[in-house]
């Protein structure tokens, strides 16, 4: 898997870390709060969308009347504490990192997270120094379905698409991916699970986890 690639891309959320009890407990405490249940379809809705887009999409849909801005900082304001102390990396996270430094390999973050949210987190968790590039998705006006993250982030390590192995746990990152000309991973996640068939479908290799690399 790690042969003939001079780089690899990481996805943050369900792939680095283990962190869908924090946007599920605010899914949760966001619609509670106006007296409604989260819709079942809604985590397969939002998967791979920018920050901004995720918050488009509830306020079209759910008909939500404050503005996309104040919907993003309502979710800014309940996921800063989380992600800077309690969002912790997946077993192997970082031996693989090390793994990765070993080999020579330039590494990538590509996340739809914000960089107020995995930039403590990475701190926190003892990682940040490990990335030699970042992408996030206030930065690139399409979700992850695109190529578009990838290939910025792609530019920022300065090596070509095709010398790039991305590691991401959802489906539509595999396309996005791939078409950017990326070999990929899937990286099994109890949140994504119920998509795990087609995430396998779309990568190139798969992993339930980092374990089987190391």
């Amino acid at each position: 898997m790690l042969k003939n690639i001079k780089g690899v891309i990481l996805d943050l959320d369900g792939t680095l870390v283990n962190s869908g009890f924090v946007w599920s407990h605010i899914d949760d405490e966001f619609f509670g709060k106006y007296g409604m249940e989260v819709p079942p379809d809604y985590t397969d809705k939002i998967n791979s969308a920018s920050f901004r887009e995720t918050a488009e999409i509830t306020k079209s849909l759910y008909g939500f009347k404050q503005s996309v801005e104040e919907i993003m900082e309502e979710w800014r304001q309940m996921a800063a504490f989380e992600y800077a102390n309690e969002v912790k990396l997946k077993e192997g996270a970082l031996e693989l990192l090390k793994l990765f430094r070993e080999k020579g390999l330039k590494i990538g973050l590509a996340t739809a997270t914000s960089d107020r949210f995995f930039l403590p987190c990475l701190k926190n968790n003892g990682v940040l120094e490990f990335f030699d590039a970042y992408a996030y998705g206030d930065e690139v006006k399409r979700s992850k379905e695109f190529p578009d993250i990838f290939l910025l982030c792609a530019e920022r390590l300065g090596i070509d698409p095709s010398d790039l192995l991305v590691f991401d746990d959802v489906e539509r990152a595999h396309i996005g991916a791939k078409a950017a000309g990326m070999k990929t991973c899937a990286v099994y996640d109890e949140y994504s699970a119920f998509q795990w068939e087609r995430a396998k479908a779309a990568a190139d290799y798969y992993i339930m986890s980092f374990n089987e690399i190391l």
